[in-house]
């Protein structure tokens, strides 16, 4: 059986299906992970600068935790990891493509679920 695209199920946990709280934390999750993996594609891409690479990469790996979108948490993981041990551009790029790709595609899902917890609905 295919792993879901998204799991809502820990925030839904962690909210006690609270609409306004789900609204707010879907709502940090969208003001900050885009900006968060672009900066990290950008570091992996050009830079070696595998401290930063891997401070950013334990930073989502939190965020990736509370909405989870598969494989996010452990590719960001190994990202995290392969850096601190400065090693493994090449697959931290392999991985970094993946979670760009599957980001974007639950992206809109995720605004959906935002929207349809909108407080004063």
């Amino acid at each position: 059986m295919d792993t879901p695209l998204i799991d809502f199920s820990y925030l839904e946990e962690i909210s006690q299906n609270d609409n306004k709280y789900m609204f707010e934390v879907i709502t940090l999750f969208l003001d900050t992970v885009p900006k968060s993996l672009e900066t990290l594609d950008q570091l992996i891409r050009e830079t070696n600068d595998f401290d930063s690479i891997q401070r950013r990469a334990h930073s989502l790996k939190s965020s990736s935790n509370v909405i989870k979108i598969r494989r996010m948490f452990d590719n960001v993981a190994k990202i995290d990891l392969l850096a601190r041990e400065k090693t493994g551009k090449e697959e931290m790029l392999t991985r970094m493509e993946d979670v760009l790709t599957t980001f974007n595609e639950a992206l809109p899902l995720i605004k959906a679920e935002r929207k349809k917890h909108k407080p004063g609905k």
